[in-house]
């Protein structure tokens, strides 16, 4: 496997890439010529195919894991790929832990320590919502344990969304024993609960864009529906125990300018949207540092500015 990140100038190119995008274009000489871009987990990089009837040129589209052959050049300051022959892989041909980024933890040790959070509740009626999600919708668990937290800002690899949701219930478990007079209860269900319609908002990789009903509606209020419909069906909730779920998965991005339809009115709430907060700014500091460091974009102290990320919240309705 060449990954793009150890790609040099006029490097031959011989290895599986996904294709992140593919399009057509006409040149100025009134030829036409394909655009595209080749992914791994180590990054992007472009592609031209100039000669569109070339009998090496085989059919293949945008999400197609593809063999790729070509030359690497510098155009503008950037690599491209001049890609003389390429076609669809066999699935043999390739792994797809190599094109994706994957969270750092093992899935499995995250779904222990989910499966730990959520015996932490000792509320019956949480207790059970919280089962019927994570325990007994074995198809909604298995789409949930490798989902990516976001499309681009933060946790956006495989198993992104278990990890963010793990670290903020843990966060939020944590500041909560500082004050006595909080409900852990609320507090552990909501942060578990608070993103469970990213699976529904992005599509999983390798396509990783939003839905229309994402892009359109959302996750914060489609998390809400679908939390709102399971209390339904289940029932036997108290109108304050569910009150103050929902009211707390709607409030749980702080702000109306960063989405959510309601601002924190109760304690439990403004704590989860701060344990959100926070762990999804450490994710994309940690991110932006470890990037630095791979690009020797380092300071002499060993820094990297981060003022960027300093007082703005996260808009991943925007990335």
């Amino acid at each position: 496997m060449q990954f793009i990140n150890k790609i040099k100038d006029d490097d031959e190119l011989s290895s599986v890439y996904h294709i992140k995008t593919k399009s057509q274009a006409t040149a100025k000489t009134g030829k036409e010529y394909f655009n595209v871009q080749l992914e791994d987990k180590t990054g992007v990089i472009d592609g031209k195919i100039w000669d569109v009837a070339s009998p090496g040129i085989e059919e293949f589209s945008a999400n197609d894991f593809c063999f790729v052959e070509g030359e690497v050049i510098s155009y503008n300051n950037q690599l491209q790929v001049k890609i003389k022959r390429i076609r669809v892989a066999d699935e043999n041909e390739y792994h797809t832990d190599d094109y994706f980024a994957t969270s750092r933890y093992a899935k499995e040790d995250m779904a222990k320590e989910l499966d730990n959070l959520i015996s932490l509740v000792h509320n019956s009626n949480y207790q059970k919502l919280l089962k019927s999600f994570f325990i007994e919708d074995k198809t909604f668990r298995e789409k949930f344990l490798s989902h990516q937290g976001a499309k681009v800002v933060h946790h956006s690899f495989i198993s992104g969304l278990l990890e963010h949701t793990v670290s903020t219930t843990k966060l939020a478990i944590a500041m909560a024993k500082n004050y006595d007079d909080l409900n852990l209860d609320l507090i552990i269900t909501a942060s578990l609960l608070h993103d469970i319609a990213k699976i529904d908002e992005i599509s999983s990789y390798p396509k990783n864009e939003y839905t229309d009903e994402g892009y359109l509606i959302g996750h914060i209020v489609m998390g809400y529906e679908k939390v709102k419909e399971r209390i339904n069906k289940l029932g036997g909730f108290d109108v304050n125990e569910e009150n103050e779920l929902l009211h707390t998965i709607l409030a749980h991005h702080g702000s109306t300018e960063f989405g959510s339809p309601k601002l924190p009115m109760i304690m439990e709430a403004y704590l989860v949207s701060q344990a959100d907060n926070t762990d999804a700014k450490l994710e994309i500091m940690r991110e932006a540092i470890k990037n630095a460091k791979v690009t020797n974009k380092m300071d002499s102290n060993g820094f990297v500015d981060n003022n960027k990320f300093v007082g703005t919240r996260f808009r991943e309705s925007k990335l």
